[in-house]
């Protein structure tokens, strides 16, 4: 049964403003793009049933079947400064939406919301400056120390992970670890709830890294980075030995020099 999304519309300070319910789209994060372009509000948020062409993190296929899953995108317009907080309070959404289910999540860094090792949800965010981040005009009205982004995620809520094909293995979901189906409009409104409330505390002064960093499950670990030594594509071998207040990766070689990795795949190699 399609759950009424809409009627969530308004219910909170920002997040959910306009939400736009699809039965079938390529992207929720292109349909975002689109709105954000003339103009929607801050806070919109695109959800579909299903996606024909839904991405992760490097451009990866993220899979979902109709119906199954929360499948969301938001339009945020913070001021420059935050716009880096927003992948970060986007995970901690999620893990608050998983541990008010009774199901304890952590986040393989950057973006990966997992249940001991298998994959819950993923997080991305797009950003853009200039005249056609807004209504694609340069008088379109959004300040100059604004920025647009997008936060897209997927969350797996009744997904089967005993279906999980090669583009998405060793997953779970929500209904899978409560060996039980999960009603999704719950879950949305949990979600927009907990994001809404993150927003709101950034844009009035406050932090997500520590509590982002605490539930980080990739510090300690030995891992690989591919391509994450700066200025060449040789790969980095080390510990997670931190993050830092830009939530990049700190990790410290075999001759304890410390690498800041904000973009590259991480391999988890073992645990200290």
């Amino acid at each position: 049964m399609r759950p009424d999304f809409k009627k969530l519309e308004g219910s909170f300070s920002t997040v959910g403003a306009v939400i736009n319910h699809l039965d079938v789209t390529t992207s929720t994060m292109d349909v975002a793009w689109k709105m954000a372009r003339e103009g929607t509000p801050d806070g919109t948020v695109v959800v579909a049933e299903h996606q024909s062409d839904g991405r992760g993190r490097h451009d990866r296929a993220w899979v979902s079947e109709q119906g199954q899953d929360i499948l969301c995108s938001v339009v945020l317009r913070p001021r420059v400064a935050l716009a880096g907080d927003l992948l970060m309070l986007a995970a901690l959404a999620v893990i608050d939406v998983a541990a008010s289910f009774g199901v304890e999540t952590g986040i393989k860094w950057p973006n990966d919301v997992q249940v001991a090792g298998k994959k819950l949800a993923g997080v991305i965010a797009e950003s853009k400056t200039g005249p056609d981040s807004s209504t694609g005009t340069s008088g379109s009205g959004q300040s100059s120390d604004h920025i647009s982004v997008i936060i897209g995620i997927g969350l797996n809520v009744n997904f089967n992970p005993d279906i999980a094909t090669e583009a998405a293995p060793h997953s779970t979901s929500l209904a899978a670890e409560l060996n039980e189906q999960v009603d999704r409009a719950v879950v949305l409104e949990a979600l927009m709830r907990s994001l809404d409330s993150y927003y709101a505390s950034i844009t009035a002064g406050g932090t997500v890294v520590p509590k982002w960093r605490d539930k980080l499950t990739t510090l300690g670990r030995e891992v690989t980075v591919v391509g994450g030594k700066p200025g060449n594509s040789t790969n980095l071998h080390g510990v997670a030995h931190d993050v830092d207040s830009a939530g990049r990766l700190i990790v410290r070689d075999a001759d304890g020099r410390d690498w800041p990795v904000s973009a590259g795949e991480v391999t988890v190699q073992d645990i200290k």
